[in-house]
């Protein structure tokens, strides 16, 4: 099975809005507030890879000669291992993952989030893909913030097309690998004909969905403490009303059309939900209304590029791998529940049996009762 998101460039990951990171603490202060921020945050999904160890991974994928059976025995022998230890039984748990995938290299992660060869249940790909999606964002966090800073759009192009290049042979095989390569090169090209100004019009292009999805207007929004984040997107407001120009845009919180473009889903949230009484009806209005329109063009897209898999259960797990890589403030203000969570789950269970069902039934000794699968 291959999880479809709608984001590209994530290959097979899917279109989740987690943005994972880890980085080294300067002091003990440091330690203490990420260890916090982990532990405020939904999906334990951590990238546990220093730049020398990405370096270290990229240079294994091209070396590994291991053939992909092997890969899919180690990798199902490593989340076996790693089940065992949390006293787990499955990866997630109420939309929360239940063990760290930080260990395993690329292809395993691939292999687990393709499901490869049926070993690998949608609660373990959904896990996987998270994991392969933190990786892609720790992987542009830097150059992408170069990028904001001086421009240098070109630079981040290459970060992508160089972590790209790193994947492994059965991810290189596919079709969505080969669009987000013709789709990056075309937004370097761009990027160099005209540098300081972001590419555009480049269908399917991996960064500008990328930059969309992490943001640019708090520091650190899926780390950073929740009243912290919606202070600052308060600070935010503020300045963007008071240098709007255009026809109609807000230029104050009480009316107008409010520019969200750069604001990432927790920022949103911050201001939709509207914990500490900072913003006004206008505004959590707006934000409440681009968080539907953003969920909707997610959930529809998925649905569109679900339609050109092989896999009927793509949508199914694109978006329950949506809804384990939010936070929950992300999951309030979009009104995910629990209760959908369970009913997704419910679905792509049946969705499961019975495929499995027909499968027996038209091979075979077929013959088995559908009530056995139910």
């Amino acid at each position: 099975m291959t999880i479809i998101g709608a984001q590209p460039y994530l290959t097979g990951y899917a279109n989740t809005g987690f943005a994972g990171s880890k980085t080294t603490p300067t002091s003990t202060a440091d330690t203490s507030a990420q260890a916090k921020a982990a532990n405020n945050a939904t999906a334990a999904v951590n990238v546990t890879l220093s730049a020398e160890a990405q370096a270290q991974a990229a240079l294994k994928a091209q070396t590994d000669t291991r053939g992909a059976d092997t890969v899919v025995i180690e990798a199902r022998a490593a989340i076996d291992s790693l089940l065992k230890a949390a006293k787990a039984l499955s990866a997630l748990k109420d939309g929360k993952a239940t063990i760290d995938l930080g260990e395993l290299d690329r292809r395993e992660l691939y292999a687990i989030a393709s499901g490869r060869g049926g070993k690998f249940p949608i609660e373990e790909q959904v896990v996987a893909t998270l994991e392969l999606k933190a990786r892609r964002d720790q992987a542009l966090a830097q150059p992408a913030a170069n990028a904001r800073i001086t421009g240098d759009h070109a630079g981040l192009y290459n970060a992508a097309l160089e972590h790209l290049e790193a994947a492994g042979l059965e991810e290189k095989a596919t079709g969505q690998w080969a669009k987000d390569k013709a789709a990056l090169i075309a937004g370097r090209d761009q990027a160099i004909a005209r540098p300081g100004v972001a590419p555009t019009g480049i269908e399917g292009d991996p960064i500008a969905a990328y930059l969309k999805d992490v943001g640019a207007v708090v520091a650190n929004p899926r780390t950073c403490d929740f009243g912290k984040v919606a202070a600052d997107v308060r600070s935010v407001l503020d300045r963007q009303y008071a240098t709007a120009v255009g026809d109609g845009m807000a230029s104050d919180p009480d009316s107008g059309e409010i520019d969200f473009s750069r604001f990432d889903a927790r920022s949103l949230a911050a201001i939709s939900l509207n914990r500490d009484d900072l913003f006004s009806q206008h505004e959590v209005r707006e934000a409440a209304a681009e968080i539907r329109a953003r969920n909707g063009d997610a959930v529809r897209d998925s649905y569109q590029a679900s339609g050109s898999s092989e896999d009927p259960s793509a949508f199914g797990e694109a978006m329950i791998a949506r809804y384990a890589g939010m936070t929950d403030e992300e999951r309030d203000a979009s009104d995910w529940r629990p209760q959908l969570y369970d009913q997704m789950v419910k679905l792509q269970d049946m969705r499961s049996q019975l495929a499995s069902f027909f499968a027996r039934a038209s091979g075979p000794g077929g013959g088995s009762s559908l009530l056995d699968y139910l």
